[in-house]
């Protein structure tokens, strides 16, 4: 599943700017979720006629937003059940080519990611050590289907849905609701009808009873009546257990930005342990 991509990032970046922790990740992760954190799934879509589809389409390209590039700045927060982690991030993206990450603690530089189609790459400025994968290597090592997409969406904010006619459009005085499903997976979006803005997106596994779960506040129009979130909260959940909680809280957003993508594997810098 698609949510995966984050917790690679999680593990690698929380590992490479907390000091106190070894510059590791591990390929098995058991957390022992707390009993308090707990979600149900309670919609459940129904078939509708095949006029639907369009509509569905036409809301979803509505409230995308098409970044040719982008500059993001803002902090960011991670809880699990243990731990909590604050950063300062910069990043810089070009759509469907390259994603650019600096992750900062109390000014200092303690990650810098660069993210392509087909790997990844990482120095931790702290154990000064390095990670390079390739993304068939990660979908192997989280057994999901992660990939440069998925990321890009999650941070622009743009959803996608399963075109398949397996869809269904709810609708309430202040609420349009699309529920869509491809068989495995199952997306629900909450689009705020008077606004027209995202204010939901979930995407569940329905064979691992995993989902991720967004929460997006602070719109702001950022062009053509399109809409930005500045304030997401994302959740990610298993067998109805929160796992894990990232909150972005974005400072600025400046789309078709031009910038630079400065990044360097020092040669003294020792491969990270996996």
């Amino acid at each position: 599943m698609r949510y995966t991509v984050i917790l690679l990032v999680v593990m690698v970046l929380t590992s490479a700017c907390n000091p106190a922790k070894k510059a590791k990740v591990h390929e098995t992760v058991v957390v022992v979720p707390p009993s308090r954190d707990t979600v149900l799934i309670e919609h459940e879509p129904e078939k509708v006629n095949r006029s639907d589809s369009a509509q569905i389409r036409s809301l979803v390209e509505g409230i995308n937003m098409d970044f040719q590039s982008a500059l993001l700045t803002g902090s960011m927060v991670f809880e699990n059940t243990t731990d909590r982690y604050n950063f300062n991030f910069n990043i810089r993206m070009v759509k469907d080519s390259v994603i650019w990450m600096q992750l900062k603690k109390i000014g200092l530089e303690g990650a810098r990611m660069l993210i392509r189609r087909d790997s990844l790459f990482l120095v931790d400025r702290i154990h000064r050590t390095y990670l390079k994968k390739s993304w068939n290597e990660i979908r192997t090592q989280l057994n999901g289907p992660v990939d440069f997409d998925a990321l890009y969406s999650i941070l622009t904010g743009n959803v996608e849905y399963f075109d398949k006619g397996m869809d269904t459009l709810k609708t309430s005085e202040n609420m349009k609701w699309i529920y869509s499903s491809d068989g495995n997976n199952r997306t629900v979006i909450g689009i705020n009808a008077v606004f027209n803005t995202l204010v939901s997106y979930m995407v569940q596994d329905l064979r691992k009873d995993n989902l991720i779960r967004i929460g997006l506040a602070n719109h702001k129009i950022l062009y053509d009546k399109k809409y930005f979130s500045y304030l997401r909260d994302l959740e990610i959940f298993s067998n109805n257990a929160k796992l894990l909680y990232i909150n972005f809280s974005f400072d600025e957003v400046r789309r078709n930005a031009v910038f630079n993508l400065p990044f360097e594997i020092p040669s003294s810098y020792k491969p990270m342990e996996m």
